[in-house]
Parts: structure tokens; sequence; C-alpha cells
């Protein structure tokens, strides 16, 4: 079954970072834009089947674009940290996910 993620992407001097907010400790790292895409994409799938894997609960994607872009931005805030000055991009990804029945969260 192909699912979409909602995916923040950030780009520093040197490299990308991706990460799912709906996956916590889902993130990819990369050093083009290609790159990237092609592996939080990787790290979202191989995410899931550890899920299942485990007999953890495996979310259900419902996160728009706007539901990441308002997440990322909270979290920023809420770190307390200083926000770095990296450019942001967000999107939604495409994976094929095979979702055995009694794993998944409603």
């Amino acid at each position: 079954m192909k699912q979409n993620f909602a995916v923040v992407y950030e780009r520093a001097p040197s490299s990308y970072g991706a990460y799912a907010p709906e996956l916590p400790g889902c993130i990819a790292t990369g050093g083009s834009w290609q790159e990237i895409q092609a592996a939080v994409r990787e790290a979202i799938a191989f995410h899931v089947e550890g899920l299942i894997a485990d007999g953890e609960t495996v979310p259900k994607p419902q996160m728009s674009i706007g539901e990441a872009m308002a997440y990322h931005i909270t979290s920023l805030a809420e770190s307390g940290a200083s926000v770095p000055d990296l450019e942001t991009t967000f999107g939604m990804v495409e994976v094929e996910i095979d979702r055995p029945k009694a794993t998944e969260a409603s």
C-alpha cells in the first residue's frame, strides 16, 4: 500500500537533512537534493519495517505539509535554541508499505 508522509528538508552549507515528523527518530542526510530525496524515502520505509518487525504500532500518515511546517516551527520554538540559518523546504514522500492489519494505528 502506498502511503504519503510529510517531510521537513533542511539545506546546510554543504549537505541536506530531512525528517518525517510523524515518525520520531526517522531522519536522513545527503550531499545533494537528489541524494536526500532518495535517502529520506529509504529511511521512512526502513523505519516502518522496523516498527512492524518489533510489533509496534505503525502510525497512519495524516500530517499535511502545512501541519509539518507548524510542527517544525513549534519544535524550534520549544527547544529554546537559536534558530539555525538553514533553508527549509516541506514536501510529501510516497513510499510503498506492506502493513499487517494488526499493526495499524487508527
